[in-house]
């Protein structure tokens, strides 16, 4: 009853906008569940497809939403490769073998022994305990080897042994013992400690301390990857992660001009909560119309990252920029391709997606 309130909420919201009705609202949303993408109703509306003046009728059969995100995806990205990206271990492993720049993971908590490269290996969970209370050095960021949306990562400052417990960069305390609770959590399959990066001058005059990344999307056709969609993942102050999770984190999402870095547009959320973002909450600094340095040696890593995973032809990757240049943060796969359409105000399949589909 409640989704039922909300989509007649929305049809309502959406009459008001745009003078559409609600027989042709829902007519649209019956045809484009059937044919097209298979876009679901919620995302007819919090996508704002309705919208004819954003997307005039031919181009919403093009428009994405979950399913399609996810079927583009599995027919683009061979089931073998997904490890590479999925695996952040193994995938730092192998930025790290072609020489291409990435966060220094300090220690690895593996029970089955496994490493980056040559940093500090825990194999059990004696050796976290002490790691963690005795030898680890701050600021430190933890993440999960398998992991995904800034779920199991934490930022730590100090470590308090009065009360033996963490210090995160809120002030927030965690136990040790929760902590190493939380690090044998069966689907992370053990954690990463690395050193915390430093954004770029300007990017910290902009938004702060946070490491807040671009994720550029790759597409490879005939093993030459081109450059599809870029948007800009802008994290709060006050979070350790630039993750959006569809505005509940607080973060802001922004539309990156792929040809040369410049913001063009800026959102708080999803309709029809969004507000368009003028300039960053925390430090007051204007956003749009801002061009992100090093944009050009951005993409060119990028590019030069995607060679080497030929077996994943829709790539994205997530990039700080940090003051030693950028930093390729880490490979994504099975993204959600309506985020980057909704910021753009473009459907996500256009000629090139399609020639990659065929």
């Amino acid at each position: 009853m409640a989704k039922l309130t909300k989509l007649l909420r929305y049809a309502s919201q959406a009459k008001a906008q745009t003078g559409k009705g609600y027989l042709a609202q829902w007519m649209e949303v019956f045809r484009l569940a059937r044919r097209g993408r298979r876009l679901g109703v919620e995302e007819y509306y919090e996508l704002e497809i309705f919208n004819d003046r954003l997307y005039p009728a031919p181009r919403k059969d093009d428009c994405v939403g979950w399913r399609a995100s996810a079927e583009v995806d599995k027919r683009l990205n061979h089931p073998y490769w997904r490890a590479i990206a999925n695996d952040k271990l193994l995938n730092y492993a192998l930025l790290q073998h072609f020489a291409l720049p990435s966060p220094v993971t300090i220690a690895v908590y593996s029970t089955e022994g496994r490493r980056v490269g040559n940093e500090r290996c825990l194999r059990s969970e004696r050796e976290l305990r002490e790691y963690v209370s005795q030898s680890l050095t701050f600021p430190v960021f933890v993440k999960p080897i398998c992991g995904a949306y800034g779920r199991g990562t934490f930022l730590f400052t100090a470590h308090d042994p009065q009360t033996d417990s963490l210090v995160d960069k809120t002030g927030r305390r965690v136990t040790v013992d929760e902590f190493v609770t939380a690090c044998q959590t069966p689907s992370f399959h053990g954690m990463l400690f690395q050193e915390c990066l430093l954004p770029h001058p300007e990017v910290r005059a902009l938004t702060g301390g946070t490491t807040s990344c671009v994720r550029m999307i790759l597409l490879v056709n005939d093993n030459r990857p081109k450059v599809h969609m870029t948007f800009w993942k802008i994290a709060r102050v006050n979070n350790i992660t630039d993750n959006f999770c569809m505005g509940e984190t607080g973060n802001l999402l922004a539309w990156i001009s792929t040809e040369n870095g410049t913001i063009e547009n800026v959102v708080s959320g999803l309709w029809p909560a969004a507000h368009a973002v003028q300039k960053h909450p925390d430090t007051g600094a204007p956003l749009l119309g801002k061009t992100l340095p090093d944009w050009e040696k951005a993409k060119q890593l990028c590019l030069s990252a995607a060679v080497h995973f030929p077996g994943l032809r829709l790539q994205n990757w997530d990039v700080a920029f940090c003051e030693q240049g950028p930093v390729l943060m880490e490979l994504n796969t099975e993204s959600d391709l309506a985020i980057p359409q909704y910021l753009a105000r473009r459907p996500f399949v256009d000629d090139a997606v399609r020639l990659a589909l065929a």
